[in-house]
C-alpha cells in the first residue's frame, strides 16, 4: 500500500500471519435473526483480535475481501481480524443481509476483540438525524458495555471523489461523540478518495483495490496519533 507505517501503537503490532479465505457461514443467533457474515479473517497467532464494523465500503464491496481496508491493515500490523461489515448496513438502516450496526455489534462481542474499528455510513443518508444520533449512541453504549475492555476506534466514513453531504459530517460526529463517551479514540482520516474518480469502481460509490489500499494507508497513519 506504498509506504510503510514503522510506528504504531504497541497494542495493534504483532507478528506473521495467515489470510483464511472468506468465512461462507454467518454468525446466526436464532432462526429469524439478521445474518452477520465474517467476510475476513486474518489469523496472527499472537496478535490482537480485531473486528471492524460498517459498511460496503470497509466490507471490500466487489472486491475480493482481502482487498477491503481492514484487512490490508491485519496484514500490515498482524491484526487476527474479523471483519463484520455488511453491504447497506448502517445504524439505523438495514443491510441486504438484514442486519444493521448493533446487530454486528452483537455479533462482536462473542469475538471478544480487543480493538473494535466502527465507522458511520452513507446508508444513513435521509434518515431523521436525531434518529441517527440516538441510534448511534445506543449502539456504541452497547458496543461497550459488551466489551469493556476493547479499545474502540472510530473511523470517519468514507464518502467518492465529490463533496461530502452535510449530513455525512453530521453522522461522523455521532460516531466521534459516541465513542469519546465511552473512553474510545478518532481516527480522522479526511476523504482520501476527494478529487481521484480513478479510485473508485463504475457505480462511483465503492472503491477500487488501488482505493482500498490509499483508505488503508491514511487509517495507518491516523493510528500513529488518534485523537481522543
Amino acid at each position: 500500500m506504498g509506504s510503510r507505517v514503522r510506528r504504531i501503537p504497541a497494542a495493534l503490532a504483532a507478528g506473521a500471519l495467515v489470510v483464511a479465505a472468506s468465512l461462507a457461514i454467518g454468525v446466526v443467533a436464532a432462526a429469524g435473526t439478521p445474518t452477520v457474515v465474517p467476510h475476513t479473517t486474518v489469523a496472527a497467532p499472537h496478535g490482537p483480535v480485531v473486528v471492524a464494523i460498517g459498511d460496503s465500503i470497509m466490507e471490500g464491496h466487489g472486491l475480493a475481501p482481502s482487498q477491503a481496508w481492514p484487512a490490508l491493515l491485519a496484514n500490515e500490523f498482524g491484526w487476527r481480524l474479523t471483519n463484520l461489515a455488511s453491504d447497506g448496513s448502517g445504524f439505523v438502516t438495514t443491510g441486504n443481509n438484514g442486519d444493521d450496526f448493533a446487530d454486528q455489534v452483537a455479533a462482536a462481542a462473542r469475538l471478544d476483540p480487543s480493538i473494535v474499528l466502527v465507522s458511520g455510513s452513507s446508508n444513513d443518508l435521509g434518515d431523521d438525524d436525531t434518529m441517527i444520533a440516538g441510534e448511534t449512541a445506543a449502539t456504541i453504549r452497547a458496543l461497550h458495555a459488551a466489551l469493556p475492555r476493547a479499545q474502540i476506534f472510530a473511523v470517519s466514513p468514507i464518502w467518492n471523489d465529490k463533496d461530502v453531504p452535510p449530513q455525512l459530517d453530521s453522522i461522523d460526529l455521532d460516531v466521534t461523540r459516541a465513542v469519546a463517551a465511552v473512553g474510545g479514540r478518532t481516527l480522522d482520516i479526511g476523504q482520501p478518495l476527494y478529487g481521484q474518480p480513478a479510485l473508485l469502481q463504475s457505480d462511483d460509490v465503492h472503491p477500487t483495490p488501488a482505493g482500498q489500499q490509499v483508505i488503508a494507508a491514511a487509517v495507518a497513519k491516523a493510528l500513529q496519533h488518534p485523537a481522543a
